[in-house]
């Protein structure tokens, strides 16, 4: 007589045959670094974590996997850094991992301060000469640089440089 099989005997059955690589296990675990890390960083910016905690934290995640660990922060940190935004506390977190490299962060992001406010001032007069062709002008037109698609570019521009610049340092 012929047996039949629960469809839990089945799955089973095939879940015993499947082999997760090495490079699948690296995957995961980096995956869940990665998950672990961003919430750390976020903590410490919302300052829901202080800087003590945080490197407590951050003891614990290196003692397992160091390298990664580092590797991950510092690709968070340098995706959340913002030219003309304040980045104290990432620069802080920063110091955390590598010790030298925050000075020259701190110079890149000096350097780019600058060029964001050159940027914004071409960008806010080229969008009052567009106004006094239209033959709007007066004191209390100010141009709205955020709703301006050209200043978006340059400033997406701006912040991919800087974040090569820092990735470069660090």
């Amino acid at each position: 007589m012929v047996e039949i099989k629960s469809t839990l005997d089945i799955i089973m059955e095939k879940a015993q045959k499947l082999k997760v690589s090495e490079a699948e296990k690296r995957n995961f675990k980096r995956r869940d670094l990665e998950g672990k890390i961003k919430g750390l960083v976020q903590k410490a910016l919302d300052g829901i974590m202080g800087p003590e905690k945080f490197h407590v934290e951050m003891t614990a995640f290196r003692a397992k996997e160091k390298d990664m660990v580092e590797q991950i922060l510092k690709e968070e940190i340098v995706a959340r850094i913002e030219p003309g935004a304040d980045n104290e506390t990432l620069v802080r977190i920063l110091d955390n991992v590598t010790e030298p490299a925050s000075g020259a962060v701190r110079k890149a992001l000096a350097e780019f301060e600058k060029e964001v406010e050159k940027q914004k001032e071409s960008s806010r007069r080229l969008l009052l000469e567009g106004f006094k062709k239209k033959g709007i002008s007066g004191s209390a037109v100010l141009p709205n640089l955020d709703a301006d698609p050209e200043w978006a570019r340059v400033k997406s521009e701006i912040r991919r440089h800087l974040q090569e610049e820092i990735r470069k340092v660090i």
